[in-house]
């Protein structure tokens, strides 16, 4: 059991001792909180590695999907138009969809950034 500070116990000890006990305290509870916080992170870590291997397995049938729709469509076009005219349609609408992509992007990062600079 910790003594009690008692105004004899207290009368013992200098006042440097006392803030020397008084700053190893801190340093403790310090460092305590530290480790504390660490392993909380190590936890999400863990609880967030699972979503990851999900999300990239999303992402990857996700891409698979799109190819097989790209493909689709050019079996579609090239009976109609001819294979030279079904890639260029094809890859045309692709580069103006990333295009739009980009340019939406684009504006949605500057006007953050210009939100943050403000604040």
């Amino acid at each position: 059991m910790e003594k009690i500070a008692s105004p004899s116990f207290v009368a013992d000890d200098s006042i440097a001792t006392l803030l020397s006990r008084v700053v190893s305290d801190a340093q403790l509870v310090a460092r305590s909180e530290i480790d504390l916080q660490k392993a909380k992170l190590g936890a999400k870590v863990d609880e967030a590695k699972g979503g990851v291997v999900l999300a990239l397995g999303a992402v990857v049938l996700a891409s698979l999907a799109l190819i097989a729709l790209v493909v689709g469509a050019l079996m579609v076009l090239t009976p109609r138009v001819g294979p030279l005219a079904a890639t260029g349609i094809v890859a045309g609408v692709l580069l103006v969809a990333a295009g739009l992509f980009g340019f939406l992007a684009s504006r949605h990062f500057r006007r953050m950034f210009a939100a943050g600079a403000v604040a």
